[in-house]
């Protein structure tokens, strides 16, 4: 009898270990969709873009050549595919990995995500892309002396205070008033010179070459996760996505807009 209770004590610790052990999950919404949810949906979607077999979801195919290009980008845009922010080292509130930048991609969606970008490459997205100075986050930097003005990448280590795990807590913890708020998301689109325009939080604005955008929307978005825009080109036509008053809706007429007067200020003497 000892040692049958021996044996579900120690059954029911080992049970409760395991069950208390930090969570390597990404906790992601509940609209998320996983692979699989993917894969079953458009399993048998069939557009003009895929006529014949299932759409991929290893790789995005759709190039800037492509009749459709300009319409995608503005759907990416309207359904908020690219927003992401940083997190801090680790994950924010969760046991994530240690070994780059994470990046959560479209939160709230059923793309949500999330990808881990090497330092290297981290570095410069936020510091040289982004344009970030220190005195952007003086809050930061002042303590650890008098803001230049200079980029973040020259008064950041990866060992030295103040590091780069020490600045990627200040703006991606769970109590930063930056963690929404240096969200980087897009603009506006200039077809013609073939820009996507980004802004970034804190005043920055940036542009992105059609090749350089995509390399952000390939990391969310497959073939597959696409469907619904290869599915709505086709009914709707080109310029549904891109174009103002494509369905013949009156546009908003410009207004002059009237200058108010004044206030003359009697003088209380």
């Amino acid at each position: 009898m000892a040692a049958s209770r021996r044996f579900i004590t120690v059954t029911f610790l080992c049970a409760f270990l395991f069950t208390v052990q930090p969570s390597h999950a990404f906790p992601i919404s509940s609209y998320a969709w996983t692979d699989a949810q993917w894969e079953k949906r458009c399993a048998t979607v069939r557009t003009t873009y895929n006529p014949d077999s299932p759409l991929s979801n290893t790789r995005l195919t759709l190039t800037p050549q492509d009749s459709r290009f300009v319409d995608f980008l503005y759907w990416v845009w309207a359904n908020k595919i690219t927003e992401h922010q940083v997190e801090q080292v680790g994950g924010t509130e969760w046991d994530g990995p240690t070994n780059g930048v994470i990046f959560h991609w479209a939160p709230g969606s059923r793309w949500e995500m999330h990808t881990v970008v090497p330092f290297k490459h981290a570095i410069h997205h936020v510091a040289e892309e982004h344009n970030w100075v220190d005195a952007m986050f003086s809050d930061f930097f002042d303590r650890f002396g008098e803001t230049k003005g200079v980029s973040i990448a020259e008064r950041l280590s990866e060992d030295k205070p103040p590091t780069w795990a020490m600045f990627l807590k200040h703006i991606g913890g769970p109590e930063s008033p930056y963690y929404r708020y240096v969200f980087h998301q897009e603009s506006r689109i200039d077809p013609v010179n073939k820009t996507v325009i980004m802004v970034g939080g804190q005043g920055v604005e940036f542009h992105y070459s059609y090749d350089r955008y995509m390399h952000e929307v390939k990391e969310v978005l497959t073939d597959c996760k696409a469907f619904q825009f290869f599915q709505l080109y086709d009914h709707y036509g080109q310029g549904f996505a891109s174009t103002l008053g494509w369905a013949g809706q009156p546009l908003p007429q410009s207004r002059t807009h009237h200058r108010i007067p004044k206030l003359k200020i009697q003088s209380a003497h």
